[in-house]
């Protein structure tokens, strides 16, 4: 009885997959771009709204639908949509080709979410940089390019959005830079190299502004840069370009220390991008010598790079390395205002040595869903002053994408280990960073909504501590081309080991350690209002946001009486310490778009202003004591200026506008502008007679002039650069250039004046 009962339902089983294979078609087929014929990976193939599926890394699909099936949606970010009406009871095969479309803003971003998306869709502020601006300005470093940004400012490497951060000279960064989703922090100081950066094989940079923990964890307390890399077409690409320059006599002729001689500036780029079967390769390079405007500050690096990829039908296997030898002065501060390019006696930190990365990835593509596993190692091998200073890292992630129709779930795992290892830190210092991470999208009808939760664990010396952080986002299609949005996002940052162990001193300045040091954590929140729009060929957007920041325990290096009153300067100097609650709001505008605007002429324009107020919400309150234990400091007692609580070196207002006139391809013209306004705050140690008399703190005595320069300069400054591009040959291009042509001098911060008018020519060639 059981056998007859199991061959039955044997029966009925068999039955029934064979009635619903026979009621079932086969659909495949490829999709590639209708220009360079190129396959589209990632597309959404759509049958009767209810089946879909995605083309694989080749850009083909397949899939099994209902006999009854009617038609096929094809469609993809950035490109027209095709419908297909399907042929009853037959299978069918196509190859299909997209076009690009015109009627759209079409700028594609890929940070937001970790997945493609229209820049008007997302639910936080971003801003992208394409290769134009980099191309066109002859930028060198990666600073070169972001300062075009508005609401973004450099100091002394410290890069911050929207006020996020002064001037702490060695801290580690709250805005995490990252090439290709990977992280480009150094393992010891935590600090950007913004040099390792290939500019001359650039896609576009996406910045996304204000905390974004949730998905990219520690150091992006901030926001987030993101560079994305270029990748090979069909056709083979090579590019050769060398640049010469010079800087010229700053106004105040007393602080031109080098006399007759010329100050040059020159450097070589080339990259090769090509296929080669399933092979994607990039090769890339770049060698520069900078003599300086500062004393002692000759630049001098020479990076390779090698980007490789291999292309099987599921698989992509990726492997990349990157290698730099960098010489350098850092420049901490002057001997005076009357002699400003010549560094004080001790304090210019002479630093040369190695840096690399080795970044192997493996990529797997299934049906609705992608599969990443990728790691990077980080060395950097470098002398201070002829003391060696070496730090590790590694960085492992598998990310987990599941994308149908309009969901995407992303979820990932992060293992990062770092070290750093030196005297000034007491020896060698080890930790481990572990983190999870889960982010949901959804499209429904004119909403996208975003969320993601992430849970980090870091453990340095004896130091352990684990984090929740959260976020979320909404996006609303108002009318076509009008979108709404408003985010709200939590941050945190681990201390660097350099910001917690580093000690010693920078000529006659202390440094002081600081074990102590806790993490500072905080959120963002914004509601924000994008419109876009076409003009025959030309593109472009406007944006208009509100901000509000909060941050809790902010780390900033902070001058104090740290150490014994035997030491020099009587024990003060410099401490990395939490100093306290903080709070940013502003509002910011963006005008940017790109195209032709008739057969001949075409205009570029990236624009925006920042206003921003950064106070300090306990000014009164203690957030430390002197060594003795006997003086309490506040916000108050540190600062030069406690009108408003304004924090220390932040400007309240930036502007910033690039705009670049083309005519026929052949020739263009281009100008920008920078604005920030004075710093309404600093220590208050820079403006006492510590620094500003013939006092005996320095032996000798000596006035550095930091009140005078002050007085004289800390009004806010204006820069203008220029340049022109002509085509002189189908392949071959000359670009003349000039940054600050009306040689204006300006303070980046006390002790530390701007540079002069720079000249610079370069020639490039494509084949």
């Amino acid at each position: 009885m059981k056998l007859k009962l199991f061959l039955f339902l044997a029966c009925i089983f068999a039955f029934s997959i064979f009635h619903s294979q026979s009621n079932e078609i086969s659909i495949s087929g490829s999709v590639v771009d209708s220009i360079s014929n190129e396959a589209l990976i990632g597309v959404n193939v759509l049958v009767d709204d209810s089946l879909g599926v995605i083309t694989d890394l080749e850009g083909n699909f397949n899939i099994s639908v209902p006999k009854q099936s009617k038609q096929m949606k094809v469609s993809y970010v950035g490109y027209g949509t095709k419908i297909i009406l399907l042929a009853n009871e037959i299978s069918n095969s196509f190859h299909l080709s997209l076009v690009e479309v015109d009627n759209e803003l079409d700028v594609v971003v890929v940070s937001a979410s970790r997945f493609k998306q229209k820049l008007e869709e997302v639910t936080v502020s971003v801003d992208v940089i394409n290769a134009r601006i980099i191309e066109s300005k002859n930028c060198i470093t990666l600073t070169d390019v972001l300062k075009n940004a508005p609401g973004v400012q450099i100091t002394d490497g410290q890069l911050n959005i929207r006020a996020g951060s002064g001037w702490s000279y060695g801290a580690g960064s709250r805005v995490l830079v990252m090439i290709d989703d990977m992280p480009l922090l150094s393992a010891d100081q935590g600090e950007v190299l913004f040099n390792m950066v290939p500019l001359e094989n650039v896609e576009q940079i996406e910045i996304i502004k204000g905390a974004s923990s949730a998905l990219y964890g520690s150091s992006a307390l901030n926001g987030i840069v993101n560079v994305r890399s270029k990748l090979p077409g069909l056709k083979p690409e090579t590019h050769v370009s060398y640049f010469h320059g010079f800087w010229d006599a700053p106004k105040n002729p007393s602080i031109k220390w080098w006399g007759d001689s010329t100050r040059w500036k020159r450097g070589l780029n080339f990259s090769h991008l090509r296929k080669i079967g399933k092979l994607d390769l990039l090769v890339s390079g770049n060698h520069f010598n900078d003599m300086g405007f500062i004393k002692d500050g000759v630049n001098e690096q020479t990076r390779f790079i090698i980007n490789t990829r291999y292309n099987f039908k599921n698989v992509t296997i990726g492997l990349s390395a990157n290698y730099m030898n960098r010489s350098n002065g850092k420049f901490v501060m002057w001997s005076s205002d009357s002699t400003a390019y010549t560094p004080l006696e001790g304090t210019m930190l002479i630093n040369y040595g190695r840096r690399f990365y080795i970044d192997p990835s493996i990529v797997y593509l299934g049906e609705n869903s992608k599969h990443t596993l990728r790691s990077r190692i980080l060395s950097r091998n470098i002398f201070y002053n002829n003391v060696l200073i070496e730090s590790f890292l590694t960085y492992s992630e598998y990310q987990h994408q599941y994308k149908k129709r309009n969901t995407s779930l992303t979820s990932g795992f992060v293992a990062t280990t770092f070290m750093g290892e030196t005297g000034s830190y007491g020896g060698r210092l080890e930790g481990v960073n572990y983190s999870l991470y889960t982010q949901y999208d959804q499209k429904v009808g004119d909403f996208n909504i975003s969320t993601g939760a992430r849970y980090e664990i870091f453990d340095l010396d004896t130091i352990r501590i684990a984090k929740p952080v959260f976020r979320g986002g909404l996006n609303y299609e108002v009318i076509e081309g009008l979108n709404l949005r408003t985010s709200y996002g939590q941050g945190f940052r681990f201390p660097s080991i350099a910001e917690m162990f580093m000690q010693g001193e920078i000529g006659p300045i202390n440094l002081y350690n600081n074990p102590n040091l806790q993490p500072e954590s905080g959120w963002t929140s914004e509601l924000g209002l994008k419109k876009s729009f076409t003009f025959s060929k030309w593109k472009g957007y406007i944006d208009l946001v509100g901000f509000l920041m909060e941050y809790n325990n902010m780390m900033e290096f902070t001058f104090g009486g740290w150490g014994p009153t035997t030491d020099p300067l009587f024990g003060q100097g410099f401490s990395s310490v939490n100093v306290g609650k903080t709070r940013i709001s502003g509002i910011e505008f963006t005008f940017n778009g790109e195209g032709s605007i008739n057969e001949s002429w075409g205009i570029g324009v990236l624009s925006g202003f920042n206003v921003s107020n950064p106070v300090s919400i306990y000014p009164d309150s203690i957030f430390a004591y002197n060594y003795q234990n006997t003086h309490g400091y506040t916000f108050n007692n540190t600062s030069s200026d406690t009108t408003g609580n304004f924090l220390k070196y932040r400007s309240r207002i930036s502007a910033r506008l690039d705009i670049e006139f083309s005519y026929k391809k052949k020739i263009s013209i281009g100008f920008s502008y920078q604005y920030n306004s004075k710093m309404n705050n600093i220590d208050w140690q820079f403006a006492d007679p510590l620094f500003n008399d013939n006092s005996s703190y320095f032996g000798n005595g000596v006035d550095l002039g930091i009140n005078s320069s002050m007085e004289k300069l800390n009004r806010g400054y204006h820069l203008m650069d220029f340049r022109v591009r002509i085509k002189l040959f189908k392949s071959t291009t000359l670009a003349l250039m000039a940054e600050n042509i009306f040689n204006t001098e300006y303070l980046v911060r006390p002790a530390s004046f701007g540079s002069p008018r720079t000249f610079m020519a370069q020639v490039k060639v494509d084949f």
